[in-house]
């Protein structure tokens, strides 16, 4: 059997069922030929939506002292005090397409928000993202809607509220790499590229006894960004207009 068409059965490939299929993408390191492989039969393609084969990733909230609050399982609740509070989340991501989702349970009304940042920056206690040097290091995603970096408040995607989910994909296998974020699954306009080599996930709440909650963190095998109408890659590192 030396050709694809010989291992064709009823329009899939071989006839071992999904989990052997799931064991050979599992042993492919490179995301182009888990791609490549799915290619072969658009029967399989959903194999990289299976649960089995999405690899969960277990965070872990840097908390510097008890004072900002504390972890529960997938949820960051913050303390009785009232304090800007900058958490960032282990592990930092280096390799392939990691896709975060975060819900804020509440936030008292005020500020909060979610991004990215240089896995070479530390958030001081009491302290807003872009504190100690860290605002170019970092590219923030505000409830408000805005998409900060070096520059604030000129970018804007969608306002989210209590209770919708927020997710960042970063694709570190692309040139240049990029960060993708969506707000109940609806891909947004604006989307940052050239990002570093090294980055952790941050999310920032201010009011006291405040939550959010890590609703999924996983390694994809096919990034589920699209592009949308009026998209726009605003570049790391630059003044944002």
């Amino acid at each position: 059997m030396d050709h694809v068409s010989e291992y064709n059965v009823d329009e899939g490939l071989l006839g071992l069922g999904p989990d052997i299929f799931l064991h050979l993408l599992s042993e492919m390191k490179h995301p182009q030929d888990v791609r490549k492989f799915l290619a072969i039969c658009k029967k399989f393609h959903k194999l990289q939506e299976h649960p089995r084969f999405l690899i969960q990733i277990s965070p872990s909230f840097i908390i510097k002292e008890q004072s900002q609050g504390r972890q529960q399982g997938m949820q960051f609740i913050h303390s009785d005090g009232e304090d800007y509070c900058t958490i960032a989340i282990d592990p930092i991501i280096r390799e392939g397409m990691i896709r975060i989702e975060i819900i804020f349970d509440n936030n008292g009304g005020r500020i909060s928000g979610v991004g990215i940042a240089d896995a070479s920056c530390s958030f001081a206690v009491g302290s807003i993202p872009t504190n100690d040097g860290n605002k170019e290091k970092t590219v923030r995603y505000y409830n408000k809607g805005s998409l900060n970096h070096i520059t604030n408040y000129a970018i804007r995607n969608q306002i989210y509220e209590v209770g919708q989910r927020i997710a960042i994909e970063v694709d570190m296998t692309t040139v240049p790499r990029r960060a993708t974020f969506f707000v109940d699954d609806i891909e947004q306009p604006n989307y940052v590229i050239g990002i570093p080599s090294e980055i952790r996930f941050l999310a920032f709440t201010y009011v006291r006894s405040t939550s959010f909650t890590i609703l999924k963190f996983e390694k994809l095998v096919q990034s589920t960004a699209k592009g949308v109408e009026g998209s726009q890659a605003l570049e790391w590192g630059k003044e944002w207009k």
